[in-house]
C-alpha cells in the first residue's frame, strides 16, 4: 500500500483545485460579459442602422424633389431651343432658366456612423457614397453654367425685373414659385435673343449639364433604394 498523502500534499491539491475553479469562474464571467457587450453592440448597431435608413429616405425625397425642378428646367430649355416663340413653359415658368438647385445630403462618406460592424453594409455604403460624390461633382458643373453663363447673360441684357426683389409677393396673393417665375424675368426682352448664337450656345451648355445631372440623380436614387433593403434585412 502507498503512503497516505501528507497534510501538505492534500493542501496543495486542494489549493490547485480552488485555483482551477476560480479560473473557470473568471472565464465564464468573461464569456458572459463578452456576450452582454456583443448584445449591446448589436442593439446599438440596429438603432444606428434604423436612423441611417431614415436619413437615406430623407436624402431620396430631397433628390426626387430637386429632380422635378431639373426636369422642368430641361423642358423649358428644349422648348426654347426647338420653338421658343411657342414655348408654353416660358409663359408660366420662365424663371426655371436661371434657377439653381441645391443638394445637401444628410448622409455622406465623411460621416459614416460609428458602431456599424457589418462589412457588407459598410462596403455598400462606400459604393453608395462614391455614386453620391459623382452627383455632387456634377452639381458643381451644373451650378457653374447657371452662375457663370445664364445669370450673367440675363444681367447683361437687363432681362431681370428688379422690382421683384422688393415687391411683397405674398401680399399680392402670390404663394407659389410659379407665380414668382412669371414676374422675375421679362419675356419680351428675352425673346429678342431667341435666335442669337450667344443665347443658343448658353442653352446648349445648360441642356447638357442639366440632363447629365438628372441622369446622375437617377443613378444615386437607384443606389439609395438598393441599399435600404440590405440594411433592413440585416436588422431583421
Amino acid at each position: 500500500m502507498g503512503k497516505p498523502a501528507s497534510p501538505a500534499g492534500r493542501y496543495f491539491k486542494y489549493a490547485i483545485g480552488e485555483i482551477i475553479l476560480v479560473v473557470i469562474g473568471i472565464l465564464i464571467a468573461l464569456q458572459i460579459n463578452n456576450w452582454n457587450e456583443d448584445r449591446k453592440s448589436k442593439l446599438n448597431e440596429a438603432v444606428i442602422l434604423k436612423d441611417l435608413v431614415d436619413d437615406l429616405d430623407s436624402d431620396h425625397a430631397a433628390f426626387q424633389e430637386q429632380k422635378k425642378t431639373l426636369e422642368k428646367q430641361l423642358q423649358l430649355v428644349d422648348e426654347l431651343l426647338l420653338d421658343p416663340n411657342n414655348s408654353p413653359l416660358s409663359k408660366t415658368n420662365l424663371n426655371y432658366i436661371r434657377y439653381n438647385v441645391e443638394i445637401y445630403p444628410v448622409t455622406f462618406e465623411d460621416n459614416i456612423p460609428q458602431g456599424i460592424y457589418n462589412s457588407a453594409i459598410l462596403d455598400n455604403l462606400k459604393t453608395y457614397y462614391r455614386t453620391q460624390q459623382t452627383v455632387l461633382q456634377n452639381l458643381r458643373n451644373y451650378t457653374n453654367v447657371i452662375e457663370n453663363l445664364v445669370r450673367p447673360f440675363l444681367r447683361k441684357y437687363s432681362i431681370h425685373n428688379p422690382e421683384t426683389a422688393i415687391v411683397d409677393l405674398a401680399a399680392l396673393g402670390y404663394t407659389e414659385n410659379e407665380e414668382f417665375g412669371k414676374k422675375l424675368l421679362d419675356i419680351n426682352k428675352l425673346a429678342v435673343h431667341y435666335d442669337s448664337d450667344e443665347f443658343r450656345q448658353i442653352l446648349f451648355e445648360l441642356r447638357l449639364k442639366t440632363a447629365e445631372f438628372i441622369n446622375d440623380i437617377n443613378t444615386v436614387c437607384k443606389a439609395n433604394r438598393e441599399l435600404i433593403p440590405v440594411i433592413e434585412d440585416y436588422i431583421k
